[in-house]
C-alpha cells in the first residue's frame, strides 16, 4: 500500500506530526499491519502501529474494537505508571472513536508504537519461554477482575473444539476443491481421536472448570520483552480477547514454544516435543496464574495436547475450503503446517507421562499440590 493512501487513512486519527516513514511490519497471518514514523516539523519524531482489521475473520470490527477498548481501559488503570510493564494504547480517531470504516468498507485501528521491546518468531531458551508463560499468566490476572457486562465473543465457537471438528467434516465432504484424497492420512489421525474433542468443554459443562477471560492467540511472538533483562514486559495482538477457558491459553503457548521446528516445516520428522521448554512454560505459567483451581492445574497437560490437535485442525479444514483463512505463501503451506501440529500432537501423546510429572513437580514447587 502507498505512502498516499496510508496517509489517507492516518488523517482520521489524531496522530502527531507528518508521515516520514510507513513499511509494513510483523509476520502476522490474519491482519495487515504497518509501522508508521512521524514527525513534527520541530524534528519530533513519533511512532505509530496501523492495522487493517480483517473483517472476513473478524465478522464484527466493532465488537473487537469495544472489546480490547475495555480491556486497555481495565488494564491500563490497574498498571498506571509501572515502569516494568508495558501497554498497548489507543489513538482515537478525530472524533474520538476507536477505528474508523473507509469508504472501501475496510477498517483501520491505530496504537501508540512499544518501542524498546523484541519479539521471536520461534524460541529455544527456556528463561524466554519461562517469562512470556508469566507475561500471559498476568495478563489473565489483570482481566480476572474486569466488570460486567460479559466480553463480545468477536468469533463465535472459537475454541470451541467440538465445532471445529464437526466443520473439518463438513469440508472433507464437501470437497470443494478436490482435495480430501491427498490429506486422507491427516482425516484419519483427527478421527481416531475425535472422542477427546469435548473433553475441556465436558468439564466446563459440569462446572469443574470456569470461564474466564482469556487472550486466545498466545503464540510467542504476541509476547514482548525487554532486550536487555528479557522478561515480558507486554501482551499485543488482542483481538481475540474474550471470555474462554485458561486452558487454552497455557496450551497455546506450549505449542509454539514446545515445538523445535517452524510452525511451516515441510518434514514432519523434524518436529520434536522440547519438554525442557514444556517445564519451563508450565513453571513460568504456574508461578504467576494464581487464580487456577485444581482442575485447570490437573488438565495443563492435556490442553498442551488439545491446542497442536486443535489448531492442526483448523489448517486442514482451511486447506479443504480453499485456503480462505490464513494467510498462504505457497500451494500446500496449510498442509505443512496441519501436518507439523500433528507430528507435535503425536510427540505429546509419547510423551505424556512425563508431562504430567513436569505438571506435578512445577505444581508442588509453587504450593498448588
Amino acid at each position: 500500500m502507498d505512502t498516499r493512501k496510508i496517509e489517507e487513512i492516518l488523517g482520521n486519527f489524531a496522530i502527531k506530526g507528518k508521515i516520514a516513514e510507513a513499511k509494513p511490519f510483523g509476520s502476522g497471518h490474519i491482519n495487515d499491519t504497518f509501522r508508521v514514523t512521524t514527525e513534527e516539523p520541530d524534528g519530533t519524531r513519533h511512532l505509530y502501529t496501523l492495522q487493517r482489521i480483517n473483517h472476513a475473520v473478524f465478522r464484527k470490527p466493532q465488537q473487537v474494537m469495544d472489546n480490547i477498548e475495555r480491556a486497555l481501559d481495565h488494564i491500563n488503570q490497574k498498571v498506571g505508571e509501572n515502569a516494568d510493564v508495558k501497554t498497548l494504547r489507543l489513538v482515537r480517531t478525530r472524533e474520538k472513536r476507536n477505528c474508523v470504516r473507509t469508504f472501501e468498507g475496510k477498517w483501520w485501528r491505530v496504537y501508540d508504537f512499544i518501542d524498546g521491546v523484541e519479539s521471536y518468531d520461534n524460541v529455544r531458551d527456556p528463561a524466554v519461554a519461562f517469562e512470556a508463560a508469566r507475561g500471559f499468566a498476568h495478563f489473565q490476572n489483570l482481566m480476572a477482575d474486569l466488570p460486567l457486562p460479559r466480553l463480545h465473543e468477536t468469533i463465535p465457537y472459537f475454541h470451541h473444539t467440538p465445532m471445529r471438528y464437526a466443520t473439518l467434516e463438513e469440508a472433507a465432504y464437501l470437497d470443494i476443491r478436490n482435495r480430501a484424497d491427498e490429506v486422507a492420512a491427516e482425516l484419519d489421525f483427527v478421527r481416531q481421536r475425535r472422542h477427546l474433542v469435548a473433553h475441556l468443554l465436558n468439564r466446563y459443562l459440569k462446572g469443574q472448570i470456569p470461564e474466564r477471560i482469556t487472550h486466545n492467540d498466545t503464540k510467542i511472538n504476541n509476547a514482548l520483552f525487554d532486550p536487555e533483562t528479557k522478561r515480558c514486559v507486554a501482551v499485543v495482538d488482542l483481538d481475540t480477547v474474550m471470555p474462554g477457558l485458561a486452558l487454552y491459553d497455557f496450551g497455546d503457548l506450549c505449542r509454539t514454544t514446545c515445538n523445535t521446528a517452524d510452525e511451516s516445516e515441510p518434514d514432519p520428522d523434524n518436529v520434536h516435543l522440547d519438554l525442557a521448554m514444556f517445564e519451563a512454560v508450565t513453571a513460568g505459567y504456574l508461578d504467576t496464574a494464581k487464580f487456577l483451581v485444581p482442575a485447570e492445574v490437573q488438565e495443563l497437560a492435556f490442553s498442551a495436547w488439545l491446542l497442536p490437535f486443535m489448531i492442526g485442525i483448523r489448517f486442514l479444514t482451511d486447506y479443504l475450503q480453499g485456503d480462505t483463512y490464513f494467510k498462504t505463501h505457497y500451494p500446500k503451506q496449510n498442509v505443512d503446517r496441519c501436518r507439523t501440529q500433528f507430528r507435535l500432537a503425536l510427540c505429546m501423546e509419547e510423551a505424556r507421562e512425563e508431562m504430567q510429572a513436569i505438571v506435578q513437580r512445577c505444581a508442588r514447587a509453587v504450593g498448588r499440590n
